[in-house]
């Protein structure tokens, strides 16, 4: 039924119109597509659904992490970043191979470079997206700025027309931003606790049926690897599903 219902919509996705409902200076972008589809699509959205999303890596924790989410049976995906490291091939080809999502990050994930103009960011988002189609044939048009669309140098008067430019010409190239809807907070400080990691999840997940987790696949955020069991076996308690992030994923952004 889901593998179904995700050919039909990707089969509508040219009929799907955006609307934008607005919360706390967060916008959430949602599809509304034709009536006759609407049964199916309500089937969805009553469906309380977790996508686990982890943003920075590979990392050497990276394997760690793989046998978590496949002694679960839970499939997450990664934003991931260009790592040259002798490691991060093998764990390229594991993300793949287990069947999760490998979605952009940036290559450098250096802020001077990468918030240096829109041009800069798409130069550098494009070296990444041309080293995972050429080394493992992936080709992703889903794309999580870092530190997100709504970063710190979205309230400063001297990038915030860069970071708008960057999410006009993605809008426009045919890019899907994705932000997140829950913090783990683990990417604060390699100090932040395993205990911490986790309330921070529980208390997100108050009274909300979709949930898009912030986590940090990074070498020193050993903390993370420590929570995620604990994570999922909270969430499957709740009763979430879990799912990859797609293009026919309900779309959460910032801006």
């Amino acid at each position: 039924m889901k593998s179904l219902f995700k050919l039909v919509l990707s089969l509508l996705s040219s009929f799907i119109i955006f609307f934008v409902v607005t919360d706390v200076g967060k916008s959430y972008v949602h599809a509304v597509v034709p009536e006759e589809m609407a049964p199916l699509v309500k089937s969805k959205e009553n469906q309380k659904i977790a996508y686990l999303t982890f943003d920075d890596g590979p990392s050497l924790n990276t394997m760690d992490i793989l046998k978590i989410l496949n002694r679960y049976h839970v499939k997450a995906t990664f934003f991931v970043k260009g790592n040259e490291e002798p490691y991060a091939k093998e764990c390229y080809e594991e993300i793949i191979s287990q069947g999760h999502t490998i979605a952009l990050h940036s290559y450098t994930h250096d802020y001077s470079i990468v918030y240096r103009s829109p041009e800069s960011f798409l130069e550098d988002l494009n070296k990444l997206e041309t080293m995972l189609q050429k080394e493992f044939g992936i080709k992703s048009r889903i794309v999580r700025l870092p530190g997100g669309s709504n970063n710190r140098l979205m309230h400063q008067v001297a990038t915030k027309p860069i970071i708008n430019g960057i999410l006009h010409q993605l809008t426009e190239k045919g890019y899907i931003y994705v932000d997140w809807n829950i913090d783990s907070t683990d990417g604060f400080s390699p100090s932040i606790s395993e205990q911490q990691i986790i309330s921070s999840v529980r208390k997100g997940t108050k009274d909300q049926k979709h949930v898009n987790i912030l986590l940090h696949d990074i070498n020193s955020m050993k903390n993370t690897v420590k929570a995620l069991p604990d994570i999922i076996e909270y969430l499957k308690k709740e009763g979430y599903s879990f799912d990859a992030i797609d293009e026919t994923t309900p779309k959460l952004q910032f801006n």
